[in-house]
């Protein structure tokens, strides 16, 4: 078995590189990696090596979602995604890429797939543009091996580098470890995510090869829990208290209220497993690797 991962040293990618190690060979792609192939050279691996891949991997992009150089993220974000996509369906490769529930923005209109996209950000445009161009390349291709999967709120180990991306899981015990303290936005028993633990977003990007359809899939919980709830669990486990502090001016009008996935279309695909809980996954984060 022989497989491309680009984003290979980020947070997913890392998890999903350990989870394939035993299975035959990995070629890992990724820019901040000096000893990894950088993406584009994916394109010549996969023209050169296409009888022996037996998937790519997409999770490669920018991921900061306060980044505005436009032409950064449609190179890294669009234009990579879409010549892969390309060759893959040229030379009929199965293509998972990582696509974000982000897309969904507020919520208005709901968490389906079906839903109209309403980003609030450029990051979320990224993700939308190449969700369309799946879409559209899958209705033109009736064969095309497609999968994007809309990750709602991953958290989990080996999120140290993600910085202010990191999620609030990781924040919140972190704040603890050092200060004995969590810090919460005001009113954060009103804000909720569906957060789900970055081991079932692995087992859900592994099955995806073998759904049966191509398409757009959330991968989610299906179930929302606020960030208190969040806080609320580590204090539990690290005995920090939690402090309310105030809510940032320049989130106002652009922070998720709500999330949630609707999963009745990957539960059709044939995966309705259960996830683990948001009580059972941050313990895992917490009691490490």
């Amino acid at each position: 078995m022989t497989v491309i991962i680009t984003g290979a040293v980020g947070f997913i990618g890392s998890h999903l590189r350990r989870a394939l190690e035993s299975e035959g060979e990995i070629i890992c792609c990724d820019i901040t990696d000096d000893d990894m192939a950088a993406p584009y050279k994916c394109f010549h691996l996969l023209r050169d090596r296409s009888n022996d891949i037996e998937c790519v991997y997409h999770l490669g992009a920018m991921s900061s979602t306060t980044e505005t150089n436009i032409s950064a993220l449609t190179e890294n974000n669009i234009q990579l995604s879409a010549t892969l996509m390309d060759i893959c369906i040229e030379r009929a490769i199965p293509f998972v890429y990582a696509s974000s529930a982000s897309i969904y923005g507020l919520g208005d209109v709901g968490f389906a797939e079906n839903s109209i996209p309403s980003p609030l950000n450029y990051y979320a445009i990224s993700k939308t543009a190449v969700d369309m161009y799946a879409q559209q390349k899958i209705h033109d291709h009736p064969g095309a091996k497609i999968y994007g999967l809309r990750y709602f709120n991953v958290y989990g180990t080996g999120e140290d580098h993600k910085g202010n991306m990191a999620s609030p899981v990781h924040k919140f015990l972190q704040q603890a470890a050092l200060t004995n303290e969590i810090q919460i936005f005001e009113g954060s028993n009103g804000f909720s995510r569906d957060f789900i633990h970055v081991s079932d977003v692995v087992s859900i990007t592994l099955a995806a090869p073998n759904f049966p359809a191509p398409g757009i899939y959330n991968v989610g919980t299906g179930i929302s829990r606020s960030f208190q709830d969040v806080a609320d669990i580590i204090s539990t486990l690290t005995g920090a208290k939690i402090r309310e502090i105030a809510f940032p001016p320049h989130l106002k009008g652009k922070y998720q209220a709500f999330t949630q996935s609707d999963n009745l279309r990957i539960n059709a695909a044939g995966y309705p497993i259960k996830r683990l809980s948001l009580e059972e996954g941050i313990t895992e984060v917490f009691n490490g690797p």
